[in-house]
């Protein structure tokens, strides 16, 4: 009886009568639930609606079995037993014709359960944690997955964890990449809306729990999808897209620099790749996707793959343009429209292939009536302009856009810095060239020639250098004429980014930056140059009406506090600081406290545990002076010399914290030097004090100058330093203070050497003291501001926020190498001389004094792809 009672409740759902009668039987069924049934007729009916609820397409019968389930489980003792934690596996295991249902259901179990036994409800999350994977995986649909996004914000204890984790977000980003649009307007809406809403957040709060090596596996998984080729069967969903975007700046771009880089990585999978990224660009208001594009095509460039870039610009241009006529796709595809054909100017048929797009698209933009679409026109216009400049054809050939643009031509200045913009130099120069062109030094980055003794000031521009995002204030600023030395050393650093040579000499800077006390031709103090250098750029920052990055990246403030001991009076003054400058106690070692002693870990050798410690000396600093004898303090309020105590309190620190060890002292106008060696942390915790509150800043290593020498007359001075950008963000969003050591790092274990022309790989165990070669100068990055990460433009498009002017000084020599290079081949060429092949990469022969674009990405460990 109770199985026919079942059986007729789904036969009635099942048959073809009207829905007046479906609704009668379903209301019928809903009044029998309400004269307390049994135990075991109860579990027959939730059973039996539940199974029509998630198998039925009949939204109506759908509506009406979850109304009967839930009048037939409002008893909780049958709910209990009826949801077993077999029952939730098997839901979850199994496949159904609305996952979504399956998704609603468990949401309703667990919202039951937790507000009535904890226990039952820890022993369900448990199992939805084991299972939840698979279920993605295997139900790869939009509605299903967006609900259950909603369902883990709700219930977090179902996020898997540990290495359920990562085949979790595995399958969570192949299953987005299946998703297919509804076929409804007004849901393809939501689609949009929803997709980057729900998707994103979930990914990187999974992020956060697994770390790093999660994020990159991802990051792998989206790579693995995209390079397989399109076709009519398997494409990747434009949804993925829109949720790639959340990845870390740094990883998407170091990962995209190595792959163009890596010669086991075929032509076909890199093209593979980019039409993905490019069919990404239809997804509306995508953002972030154009300028990994863009990226991407100039590390190709970079890593000479010309036939590549040839294949994407004549497959690309014409997509890129049929979609300017839509609102909402015009903004990222016109960035790489731009991009690309500005660079591709070897050859005039992708430009061609636009000529007869060009009205429509005009005409599109026009009615639209929009600021927005004034100032896309403008951009396209001068883009036509210079096309049609750089293309000559007789008048007649461009007539037709030229009614458009007008007949006004673009200006010199205007050709002259898109031209310089073009790709495949390398290709030209090799065409007409017996000799390759020299490459750039080691991991791109260009060294500074010393003729005269210019070590010092050489080792201080690259570790200021490393300083990342207060360099690309500096590229991207526009300064006033006056601002000599800010010009000046925005000009050095465009060249040290974007130059073609290895090396390039900037004696011209020297002249700027030194104080006028330094002699030419000797060696001076690096120390008394980084700070008359930060003050002379400080100076200059005022005359700019609101950017203060040089004070906010170098300066501080501490509060100097002089007590009188007898009355208690206290009388503080506030004063800015550029550098930590801590002393030698005695001109030797500390003593070194308990405390400290016990921060350099067993395992660290006997001659790390002989030396002295940096944070014994940053102790030192803020020890409380005694002024007592004939140094008493005169205290205004006893109206005499007393007994007092002088001490220093942080308030403010900067960006970059600068530390400098007092090695140099003097004895009868004799400079020595003090060899004590100094062991150097990681990580350096500052404590602060602002009125009544107390807190701290943290800070991690990025840059040191060393010493080789006896005086700081002599010697040598060379950089050790590494780009101040984060490894694991979690390590900084989740700080815990109490769980700090000296050695946590913060950044990528990736550093170099910059030792005048040679760049070379180095490790943080080079700092320690040997044979005279003493850490000097110490650059560290305020962990706690968040500075190392990435903008939303980020570093792809800096060569583009570079003032034209400066650009364009650095365009010229480059082609001025280039023709260098040209001129030296053919010399090599009419003699019949075959330039030796040296295995030192940096050969002085091949260079004149330059700069090209650097590796900047070079210090995420190697992917797999």
């Amino acid at each position: 009886m109770m199985g026919d009672f079942c059986d007729i409740f789904t036969a009635a759902m099942s048959s073809s009568h009207p829905p007046p009668f479906k609704k009668a039987v379903a209301t019928r069924y809903i009044m029998a639930a309400a004269q307390n049934p049994l135990l075991e007729r109860s579990l027959q009916m939730m059973e039996c609606t539940m199974q029509l609820a998630l198998s039925s397409e009949d939204k109506l019968v759908v509506e009406l079995s979850w109304n009967v389930f839930d009048a037939w489980s409002a008893n909780y003792d049958h709910f209990e037993s009826f949801f077993s934690i077999k029952k939730i596996s098997t839901l979850l295991q199994n496949v159904f014709q609305n996952p979504a249902n399956v998704v609603a259901m468990i949401a309703k179990v667990l919202e039951r359960t937790k507000s009535t036994s904890n226990h039952c409800y820890e022993d369900l999350c448990s199992t939805c944690a084991r299972n939840i994977a698979g279920f993605v995986e295997h139900n790869p649909r939009y509605d299903a997955l967006s609900k259950l996004c909603v369902l883990i914000h709700a219930f977090p204890e179902v996020l898997p964890k540990d290495e359920r984790l990562s085949y979790f977000c595995m399958s969570l980003i192949k299953s987005i990449s299946q998703f297919k649009p509804p076929g409804r307007p007004i849901d393809v809406i939501d689609y949009i809306a929803t997709v980057p809403r729900v998707f994103s957040p979930l990914l990187v709060n999974s992020w956060k729990i697994g770390g790093f090596n999660l994020c990159r596996l991802c990051l792998e998984t989206v790579f693995e999808l995209i390079s397989a080729p399109i076709n009519e069967d398997r494409t990747v969903s434009l949804a993925l897209g829109a949720v790639i975007n959340i990845f870390p700046g740094a990883l998407m771009e170091s990962s995209i620099e190595e792959i163009a880089h890596d010669t086991l990585v075929s032509d076909n999978t890199l093209l593979n790749t980019l039409r993905h990224m490019i069919n990404w660009l239809a997804w509306p208001n995508i953002k972030i996707i154009s300028s990994w594009t863009n990226y991407f095509l100039d590390c190709l460039d970079i890593a000479e793959r010309y036939d590549l870039l040839d294949r994407i610009a004549m497959e690309s241009v014409p997509k890129l343009v049929d979609r300017l006529k839509s609102r909402n796709m015009r903004k990222s595809n016109f960035e790489v429209l731009e991009f690309l054909l500005k660079r591709y100017q070897h050859s005039e048929i992708p430009f061609h292939a636009i000529l007869e797009k060009v009205s429509a698209i005009y005409s599109s933009v026009v009615t639209e009536s929009t600021a927005e679409g004034k100032e896309f026109l403008s951009r396209f216009s001068e883009l036509l302009r210079f096309l049609v400049r750089l293309h000559r054809r007789p008048a007649d050939s461009y007539e037709p856009i030229l009614k458009l643009i007008g007949t006004e031509a673009v200006s010199d200045d205007i050709f002259e810095s898109f031209r310089a913009l073009a790709w495949m130099k390398k290709r030209i120069v090799q065409k007409s060239c017996s000799v390759l062109m020299a490459k750039k030094s080691f991991a791109e980055k260009t060294g500074l020639q010393n003729d005269h003794n210019t070590c010092f000031l050489n080792s201080v521009i690259q570790a200021f250098y490393m300083c990342d995002n207060l360099v690309e204030q500096l590229l991207t600023t526009k300064f006033p004429r006056n601002a000599v030395t800010l010009t000046s050393i925005q000009l050095l650093f465009a060249f040290l980014r974007f130059s073609k040579r290895s090396s390039i000499n900037c004696d011209w800077f020297e002249k700027e930056a030194t104080p006028s006390s330094f002699i030419r031709g000797n060696q001076e103090d690096a120390s008394e140059l980084f700070n008359h250098l930060v003050d002379l750029l400080m100076e200059q920052e005022k005359l700019l009406p609101s950017e203060h990055f040089i004070f906010e990246g170098f300066y501080g403030s501490q509060n100097c506090i002089s007590r009188c001991l007898s009355c208690g009076n206290e009388v503080s003054r506030r004063i800015p600081y550029a550098e930590l400058s801590l002393h030698f106690k005695n001109g030797a070692a500390l003593e070194r406290t308990t405390a400290s002693a016990s921060k350099v870990s067993s395992s660290e050798n006997s001659d790390d545990a002989r030396c002295l410690l940096l944070e014994d000396m940053l102790s030192h600093y803020f020890e409380k002076e005694q002024l007592e004898g004939d140094c008493r303090y005169s205290c205004e309020n006893c109206q005499s010399d007393q007994n007092g105590e002088k001490f220093v309190l942080m308030s403010e620190t900067p960006k970059f914290l600068r530390i400098t060890l007092n090695r140099f002292t003097y004895s009868d106008l004799v400079s020595c030097k003090i060899m004590t060696e100094v062991n150097i942390p990681r990580t350096v915790v500052l404590p602060l004090q602002r009125e009544d509150d107390q807190s701290i800043d943290v800070f991690c290593l990025f840059a040191v100058i060393v010493h080789c020498g006896r005086n700081t007359n002599s010697g040598h001075y060379y950089c050790i330093a590494r780009h101040p950008r984060i490894f694991d963000w979690t390590m900084v969003t989740e700080l815990d203070v109490s769980t700090l050591d000296r050695n946590t790092d913060f950044f990528v274990d990736r550093w170099l050497k910059f030792d005048d022309e040679t760049i070379s790989n180095s490790s943080f165990d080079e700092l320690s003291s040997r044979l005279g070669r003493t850490p000097y100068i110490l650059l560290y990055s305020k962990v706690t501001d968040g500075i190392f990460s990435s903008s939303e433009t980020g570093l792809c498009n800096l060569e583009a926020r570079v003032p034209p002017d400066v650009m364009k000084e650095v365009e010229t020599d480059n082609q001025k190498y280039l023709m260098e290079i040209e001129s030296r081949n053919r010399l090599f060429s009419t003699r019949d001389v075959k330039p030796s092949k040296s295995n030192r990469w940096n050969n002085d022969d091949d260079d004149d004094g330059g700069p090209q674009p650097s590796n900047k990405f070079d210090e995420i460990p190697r992917m797999v792809y």
